[in-house]
């Protein structure tokens, strides 16, 4: 699939998904994630698939689920549509990864771990990946909603572009 030629999944998707796009939002992780091998740069892009623990969500693999939910109040995992809508673009911005619309960048994690992101500016839809020998692993993805979610992201592409470009 090309980058120009990516929509939302669900048109009109609302702020909790029915069971029936639960399940369509799965197919397409399943068909990308699961039944589909990916190899980036000689490391296979691995998904975790152990059931997930967040409430209401327990039959789905945790990796899908992050794709799928945000951190609300409470540390506690909400539906997000946004990132939702987008979860069929994950593996395609991967694909793509070279075109210039994809923004990439380095940032060290508090525990460590030197963490990639894949940034589609334009679409405002962010992808993080982890490199855990010897595999590259889905971490999440981001549908960048408002100027404190640019900032910060931008802020750790500048200090990738400073320290480590």
């Amino acid at each position: 699939m090309d980058l120009f030629e990516l929509d939302d999944l669900i048109p009109g998707l609302g702020v909790d998904a029915t069971d029936a796009q639960k399940v369509l939002l799965f197919a397409e992780f399943e068909r990308d994630f699961v039944n589909n091998p990916l190899v980036i740069n000689g490391l296979r892009v691995k998904v975790i698939l152990r059931q997930s623990n967040v409430e209401g969500y327990e039959t789905y693999p945790e990796t899908f689920v992050h794709l799928i939910t945000r951190k609300g109040s409470g540390g506690k995992r909400l539906f997000d549509r946004h990132r939702a809508n987008k979860i069929h673009w994950v593996r395609c911005m991967l694909e793509n990864r070279k075109e210039e619309e994809i923004s990439f960048f380095q940032y060290p994690e508090d525990d460590g771990s030197l963490r990639d992101y894949y940034w589609y500016k334009d679409e405002g839809f962010l992808i993080i990946m982890e490199k855990v020998a010897p595999d590259y692993l889905v971490i999440t993805s981001f549908h960048i909603d408002d100027k404190r979610n640019k900032d910060f992201f931008e802020k750790k592409e500048k200090w990738y572009r400073e320290n480590m470009a």
